[in-house]
C-alpha cells in the first residue's frame, strides 16, 4: 500500500500538543528537598545488617528458615511420561544428542533452512523444558518457598517465552535477497538511467570540527553525481559554517534546539528539495558506493526508506576496557547483523538515525520527522508503517562510525534509547501500532516490549540465587538426575544455537554481560518512564571523548559490587559455618543445592566481567589509528629511505624504515612521507624513533596538512571495506573463556599508565 494522506506544510511542523511538565522537571538534578538524610539510610541499612548477621549467628544456621522446613523432604513423584531413566546411559540421552548437534553446528553454515530446522529442535527441547518445570518442580513447602519459587518461575516463562517469540521472528531473514535486488537495482545507477537529486543531511550536535570536517569529506566522496550535502549544524558555531564554507557544502542552522535532532532535520526539510534524503549522522562516514548499492531501490515505488547496518571503526567500551579490542564484536552487530533482516521479512524495519536513505515525499507525507519523543528515528519509521509504507533493510556494512568510548556515554546513550522505544507505548493517538499494523508487525511490537523490561527478569535472575541462599527455600526442587535429563540440554543447546543462529555476531555468554550491566540504571529509567513518559532525556552522545586517567564509575556499578559481596558472604556464611564446624553439613543439605552454589558462581563470573568492563581506561587519542600496512618512501634530510606503515589515521603514522639513517632521529625532525600505492604525500615531524635490528621504527606526526591531503587520508583509511574493518567472529567456548580470563586477569584494575 502507498503512503496516500495529503503532505503536510513543513514551514508549519506538526507538533502536537502536550501537558505542560510537573514543576519538579524544571529544578536541577539534586535540588530537590531531601527528607531524609544520607547518613540515615547508612545508618539504617548498617543496623538491618547488624541484625541479620546477628539473628543469623546466634541462630546457630546460615539461612532463617531450616531447610526442612522449606524443602520437601521428599521430591513429589513424576508423571509416568516424565519419568526420569535408571539407567545411565538412557539418563544422559538428551544431552548426548544436543552436545553432538553443537558439535556438528560448527561446519553447518546458518541459513534460513538451517536456522529452521535448529530453531525446531530448540522450540522442541524448550517446551519439554517447560513441561517440567511446571509440573514437578515448584516448591509448595513454605509460604516463603511457594512465594520464591513461583516468582521465579514466572520470570523463566517469560523469559523463554519471549526467546521463542524472537525465534519465529529471526528464523528468516531477507539478507540474499536483499543483496540480489542490490545487485539487479544499482545497474540502473550505474549506467546512469536513475540518478535521482539526494541531499545529504549531516545533523551536527557539538561534535568536535574533525570528526564534522570527516563525515562531510566522506559524503562529498561518495561516487553519485546528483548529490548536495548539508551540515545542519544545530549549535549555531561560526567554525561549522566557516568549515561548510572551505569544503563547499551547504550550511543550515536554526535559532534554537526544539525538538533535538527532530526539530533540526524538520527544520532542513523545507530549505532543501532533492527526491531523496541521505542521513550520516556527524560522527559516520559512508563508503564510496553508499549511493550507488542503495539509491537503485527506489525504481520501486513502493519503497519508502532503505536502512543500512552501523558499523564501528572503533571497539566499544566492553572490549577496550577489558583489552579484547581485537577478539570480541560491537554490540550491535546483533541488531543490525540478525535482527534487522528478520524484521524486514515481516516489514517492521526500524529506522536507526543514520546511514539511511528515505523518499522526501514519504516523509512530508507523515508531517516530518517525529519529535514528541526523546528520539526520532524509530518514531518516524512506526509512522511511515502505520500510514502502509514500506521500509526494507540492505543488510551490507556500507558506512562505519564511532562506538561510544567509556561505558558512561554507553549506558546514557542506551538509557536515551530505552525511554525512546517505551515512550512510542504512550503515543497510541499519533502512532497507531495496535490498530493500524497487522498481526505480524505488532509481534515485533511485544518483542520489543518485553526486551525493554528485560532488566526486571535480569534482575530476579541475580537475586534469585542469593534470596534461596540468605532465606533457606530453593525455588525449584528437582533431583541431580533430573536436571541432567531435562535442564542441561535445554541450557547447552540455548547457548550454542543463540550464538551460531546469528552467524556469532554476538555469544550468549556475552550477551549476558551486556543486560547485567546495564540491568540497575535501566530499572531506574524504567521506573521513571513510567511515571512521566516524557520526562527530560539526554539529547546526544558526546564524541571525540579524550581522558587522562581511569574512571571507577562506582556510581553505575554499586549495585553489582553489592550483590557480589552478598554472594561471596552467602557461600561463606554455609560453607564456612561448614569449615568452621558452626553447624553441621548435612544438616543444611538439599536436593537442588549443588545447582544453586553453580547458578551463583556463573552469576558472579558474570557480574565480575560486567563491573571490570565498567572501569573506563583512559582516552588519550581521540583520533583512531588502523592497523593499515602500505608501500611508503620516507624523505630525511633529502634522501629517500623505503618502508611501509604499521598504523595509520588522519593525523599521523607508525612507520618501520627497511633501509634507514644509522642514528636515531631527533623529535621534531621534519620529514616527508610519500604513500607510494595511493598517490599522495605529506609533510610530517618525528615524535619517536628506535633503531632495533637494522630498521628504524618512527612515529610522525602529520602537518600543513592541505585539504587536498585530508581528503586523500579521509577516503584511504574510511572510503571501502578493508580486512580490518571486517567483523569479528569468535567462537562460543572462545568467548566463554575469555570473559572468564578478563574477570581473573583483573586487567582493568591491574593496568598501569604512564
Amino acid at each position: 500500500m502507498r503512503l496516500i494522506s495529503k503532505p503536510a506544510q513543513l514551514s508549519q511542523p506538526i507538533d502536537p500538543i502536550r501537558p505542560a511538565p510537573p514543576p519538579a522537571l524544571s529544578q536541577k538534578p539534586g535540588a530537590a528537598q531531601q527528607h531524609i538524610s544520607p547518613w540515615v539510610w547508612r545508618l539504617f541499612i548498617a543496623s538491618v545488617l547488624l541484625w541479620f548477621g546477628v539473628l543469623l549467628t546466634t541462630a546457630w544456621r546460615p539461612v532463617l528458615v531450616p531447610p526442612e522446613i522449606g524443602n520437601p523432604a521428599i521430591l513429589p513423584p513424576l508423571p509416568s511420561f516424565l519419568q526420569v531413566p535408571e539407567e545411565l546411559e538412557r539418563l544422559w540421552l538428551p544431552t548426548i544428542i544436543v552436545l553432538g548437534l553443537c558439535i556438528v553446528l560448527r561446519w553447518i553454515k546458518p541459513t534460513n533452512p538451517t536456522r529452521l530446522v535448529v530453531r525446531g529442535v530448540m522450540a522442541f527441547v524448550a517446551i519439554r523444558y517447560l513441561v517440567w518445570r511446571s509440573l514437578v518442580t515448584l516448591n509448595v513447602s513454605h509460604w516463603l518457598s511457594i512465594t520464591l519459587s513461583l516468582v521465579f518461575f514466572a520470570n523463566e516463562i517469560v523469559w523463554i517465552s519471549s526467546y521463542l517469540l524472537y525465534f519465529l521472528q529471526s528464523t528468516w531473514t531477507t539478507e540474499k535477497r536483499r543483496r540480489m535486488e542490490a545487485d539487479r537495482y544499482s545497474q540502473a545507477v550505474l549506467a546512469g538511467d536513475y540518478l535521482p537529486w539526494v541531499d545529504v543531511f549531516i545533523p551536527s550536535y557539538k561534535e568536535p570540527d574533525f570528526i564534522v570536517r570527516r563525515t562531510a569529506i566522506g559524503c562529498q566522496a561518495m561516487d553519485y553525481p546528483n548529490k548536495t550535502i548539508y551540515i545542519l549544524d544545530d549549535t549555531r558555531r561560526p567554525n561549522i559554517k566557516a568549515l561548510a564554507e572551505e569544503l563547499g557544502c551547504k550550511y543550515i542552522t536554526r535559532p534554537d534546539n526544539k525538538h533535538a535532532k527532530a526539530g533540526n532535520l524538520n527544520n532542513a526539510l523545507p530549505q532543501t528539495d532533492g527526491e531523496l534524503i541521505t542521513i550520516m549522522d556527524a560522527d559516520f562516514v559512508p563508503f564510496r558506493h553508499f549511493l550507488t548499492r542503495v539509491v537503485g531501490f527506489f525504481q520501486n515505488s513502493e519503497i519508502d526508506l532503505v536502512q543500512t547496518p552501523q558499523h564501528f571503526y572503533n571497539p566499544d567500551y566492553h572490549a577496550r576496557n577489558l583489552g579484547l579490542d581485537s577478539f570480541l564484536p560491537n554490540d550491535m552487530e546483533h541488531f543490525f547483523g540478525f535482527v534487522q533482516p528478520g524484521r524486514d521479512s515481516g516489514n517492521c524495519v526500524i529506522c536507526c538515525g543514520t546511514s539511511y536513505v528515505v523518499r522526501r515525499s514519504s516523509v512530508e507525507a507523515i508531517g516530518g520527522y517525529y519529535t514528541r519523543c526523546c528520539v526520532e528515528d524509530y518514531q518516524t519509521s512506526i509512522r511511515l508503517l502505520t500510514a502502509g509504507g514500506r521500509l526494507i533493510y540492505l543488510n551490507e556494512v556500507l558506512s562505519m562510525g564511532e562506538s561510544t568510548r567509556t561505558f558512561v556515554d554507553f549506558i546514557d546513550q542506551r538509557l536515551r534509547w530505552l525511554q525512546g522505544n517505551l515512550q512510542v507505548y504512550f503515543c497510541g493517538d499519533e502512532l497507531p501500532i495496535w490498530s493500524k499494523l497487522n498481526w505480524v508487525q505488532k509481534s515485533y511490537h511485544v518483542t520489543l516490549i518485553l526486551f525493554c523490561f528485560n532488566p526486571v527478569v535480569r534482575l530476579i535472575s541475580l537475586v534469585t540465587p542469593l534470596l534461596s541462599f540468605y532465606l533457606g527455600p530453593s525455588p525449584l526442587v528437582a533431583s541431580v538426575e533430573q536436571y541432567a535429563y531435562y535442564a542441561i540440554p535445554f541450557m547447552l543447546l540455548y547457548n550454542v544455537s543463540f550464538t551460531w543462529a546469528t552467524d556469532y555476531r554476538l555469544s550468549a555468554f556475552w550477551n549476558e554481560v551486556y543486560e547485567t550491566a546495564f540491568c540497575f540504571p535501566a530499572l531506574g529509567r524504567l521506573s521513571l518512564v513510567l511515571k512521566q513518559p516524557f520526562a527530560k532525556a539526554s539529547t546526544a552522545t558526546r564524541k571525540g571523548v579524550k581522558e587522562e586517567s581511569k574512571n571507577y564509575n562506582f556510581h553505575l556499578t554499586w549495585p553489582l559490587l553489592v550483590l557480589i559481596g552478598l554472594t561471596i558472604v552467602g557461600l561463606f556464611l554455609h560453607y564456612g559455618g561448614y569449615w568452621l564446624g558452626v553447624w553441621p553439613h548435612q544438616q543444611y543439605e538439599y536436593e537442588g543445592k549443588g545447582f544453586l552454589v553453580f547458578w551463583m558462581l556463573y552469576n558472579l563470573l558474570v557480574m565480575g566481567a560486567a563491573v571490570l568492563a565498567g572501569i573506563d581506561q583512559p582516552v588519550r587519542r581521540v583520533v583512531d589509528r588502523f592497523p593499515i600496512e602500505t608501500l611508503c618512501k620516507v624523505t630525511i634530510e633529502g634522501q629517500p629511505y623505503w618502508g611501509q606503515t604499521h598504523e595509520l589515521s588522519e593525523t599521523g603514522a607508525s612507520i618501520t624504515l627497511k633501509t634507514c639513517p644509522n642514528y636515531p632521529l631527533r623529535k621534531g625532525c621534519a620529514v616527508l612521507v610519500e604513500f607510494l600505492e595511493q598517490g599522495f604525500s605529506v609533510e610530517a615531524e618525528v615524535l619517536r624513533s628506535r633503531s632495533n635490528d637494522h630498521c628504524l621504527a618512527l612515529s610522525l606526526q602529520f602537518t600543513n596538512l592541505s585539504l587536498e591531503q585530508n581528503r586523500q587520508l579521509v577516503d584511504c583509511l574510511y572510503g571501502d571495506m578493508t580486512w580490518w574493518k571486517q567483523r569479528k567472529q569468535p567462537g562460543i567456548f572462545d568467548s566463554l573463556l575469555a570473559m572468564l580470563s578478563a574477570v581473573l586477569h583483573f586487567r582493568p584494575v591491574m593496568k598501569k599508565y604512564d
